[in-house]
């Protein structure tokens, strides 16, 4: 079942501004509204005659782009960066780089079901080429969770030459997040949303920061991520995928490389998990990723280690998007309340179900219940030592 969503002012919700299109962006075609044009580096005068401007991305490449007037439909190379979009301007998304399942639906505005799936480059995968230009997408972004490479760079270019459509770099890594909004912001019209978006990561970031910074790392809890159909695989310290538990301030117990794949999930022996022995293990759902949260709690495998003893094996949360890692993205600022709430409620005392119901309606456009909202955080609300 649908939820509500958040209503705009003047009574307009984001679900029919989907159905509408390009309105919201139209407005700004008004002569008193080039001022508003900021994320363009060219005269407004010029700007407004001709309906495109230039704009430095993130990798340093100068682009022509359409101006906010202009722009109607917007794709992405990957989820990603289709959330980045989503939050500020559902109504400009020219397609969907997600297939989305309906539990996932369920937290995200009707008419998203509606677009068309065009593809991803994210993990290995490919854009329809022919229906990125049969759709009449005017703008791609890319945005990279960690430093823009040079293979990046050449990617995005030859997307950019097959297609004729400018692609434009961002850089999304952890701490640059609030900046990725203000730049994208600035670019499709947005930049009240995208600054009110990052000043509230912001705030996240530096409350949760000041509520663990001191804590001896001794006194550290030790976590262990479960990863895949088994629990075993899991991220170190170095994986972007774990930056959000050593943000949080736990310990990370895997002590494994790093993937070589570039899309994580080092390979984990249970011996190592039982040597380790965390006291808490974060782990995939099985309904909707596949996970081994239910095996983990109830195989006598893994019932000598002390975070199934205590009954703090926690699913991550996972709908519409996972709450720690994938995609890495904003949704990891909810993330990091979660697990700093769930490790050190005493130091982070926050009611997550009232922090999951403001994070949803603000970046989903998404109202949810109480009820919904423990649903999401499981067994881990309230957190341990607060039942």
């Amino acid at each position: 079942m649908h939820t509500q969503p958040m209503q705009e002012a003047g009574g307009i919700s984001r679900r029919s501004f989907i159905k509408f299109g390009g309105t919201a962006a139209l407005t700004l075609a008004l002569p008193g509204a080039l001022s508003m044009l900021t994320g363009c580096r060219s005269e407004a005068g010029d700007a407004f005659f001709r309906g495109e401007c230039t704009v430095t991305d993130h990798a340093g490449r100068t682009l022509t782009i359409p101006t906010v007037d202009k722009l109607e439909r917007i794709y992405f190379t990957s989820g990603l960066a289709e959330i980045y979009v989503f939050s500020l301007a559902p109504e400009l998304q020219g397609g969907c780089a997600y297939q989305f399942t309906d539990q996932e639906l369920a937290y995200l505005p009707e008419g998203i079901d509606k677009l068309k799936y065009m593809g991803s480059l994210s993990g290995g995968g490919e854009i329809d080429l022919e229906m990125l230009m049969a759709e009449d997408i005017q703008l791609v972004f890319d945005v990279s969770a960690v430093a823009i490479s040079a293979s990046d760079i050449s990617t995005c270019d030859n997307l950019q030459e097959q297609t004729g459509i400018p692609v434009v770099m961002v850089d999304g890594s952890f701490t640059n997040v609030m900046n990725a909004y203000r730049f994208i912001g600035d670019i499709i019209g947005q930049t009240e949303r995208a600054e009110k978006i990052a000043a509230y990561c912001e705030g996240i970031y530096n409350d949760v920061r000041a509520a663990v910074a001191d804590i001896p790392e001794d006194e550290k809890v030790s976590l262990y991520y479960a990863e895949g159909p088994f629990g075993l695989a899991s991220e170190p310290n170095d994986s972007l995928h774990a930056r959000t538990f050593a943000e949080a301030g736990a310990r990370n117990v895997a002590a494994v490389p790093v993937s070589t794949s570039g899309y994580g999930m080092s390979s984990v022996s249970l011996e190592s998990v039982i040597q380790w022995d965390p006291e808490v293990i974060i782990a995939w759902d099985d309904v909707i990723r596949g996970g081994a949260d239910e095996i983990i709690r109830t195989s006598s495998d893994w019932a000598v280690i002390k975070a199934v003893r205590d009954g703090r094996v926690y699913t991550m949360p996972n709908a519409p998007f996972a709450w720690c890692d994938r995609p890495p993205g904003v949704n990891r600022f909810l993330g990091l309340q979660w697990v700093a709430n769930m490790l050190y409620p005493d130091r982070y005392d926050v009611d997550m179900v009232e922090e999951t119901k403001k994070f949803y309606s603000l970046l989903y456009w998404c109202d949810i219940t109480d009820e919904q909202a423990r649903d999401l955080l499981g067994n881990s609300y309230p957190p341990y030592g607060k039942h």
